[in-house]
């Protein structure tokens, strides 16, 4: 569970992202966070990490949570096997025994021998998540993972997250894309004039679902 309770953020006195916002997020579903782009998704999910601290009321978490970027920064100099090895000899969490499991889900095993440099952002995705796996974390906040995938990657990281929701994990995910937000929300928040605002994927149709996303944000589109 994670909770907000009369929260206010903001970067400054021009700049509010949250004035008195509350809400309450379930574990082991998959909540997609949609809003206009630059109203504040990043910052609500670093809000929920940890990373961000709000100016009045109080974010509460349950569990231990892990951010992973749009852009994820890896060590780049690195293959996937050193970058993991290194993140296994510098981190003090808990770790699961066995990797491979991951590895093969991820279809990552012919890749782990190469630098990551050389690695598709689909692909930096897919190592920044086996990091969080291999770390064992219970919430997973993932910062727009689909924007810039071809759609076989897209349906790949879908299934996957599917996967992780039905194996008890509690996934966050913003997102500005209603298709990939249809298929893949147990709940949606609307966020909006600051202000939060969930409901849950119970739509009969996609079309039902994109009507209600657009009258809720008031979105233009052609």
């Amino acid at each position: 569970m994670v909770d907000l309770k009369n929260v206010k953020f903001s970067y400054s006195d021009e700049d509010l992202i949250l004035k008195d916002s509350s809400i309450s997020l379930d574990s082991n579903k998959i909540t997609v966070i949609l809003g206009k782009n630059g109203i504040g998704k990043t910052t609500l999910l670093s809000l929920i990490d940890g990373f961000l601290t709000c100016d009045s009321g109080l974010v509460t978490k349950e569990k231990d949570s892990v951010f992973i970027y749009d852009n994820p920064y890896l060590y780049e100099y690195l293959t996937g096997e050193e970058y993991i090895e290194l993140i296994k000899s510098i981190n003090k969490k808990e770790m699961l025994p066995s990797i491979d499991k991951f590895i093969q889900e991820l279809e990552l095993t012919k890749d782990m021998s190469k630098l990551i440099s050389s690695y598709s952002l689909g692909m930096k995705h897919k190592l920044a998540l086996l990091t969080a796996l291999i770390l064992n974390y219970d919430l997973y906040l993932i910062d727009e993972p689909l924007a810039a995938l071809d759609p076989d990657m897209q349906n790949f990281m879908i299934s996957f997250f599917k996967k992780m929701r039905n194996n008890q994990k509690t996934l966050i995910i913003s997102t500005h894309m209603l298709n990939v937000a249809y298929v893949l929300a147990d709940e949606i928040v609307i966020f909006k004039d600051l202000k939060l605002k969930k409901f849950k994927n119970d739509f009969k149709s996609y079309e039902e679902f994109e009507n209600f996303v657009i009258n809720s944000l008031r979105v233009q589109i052609d």
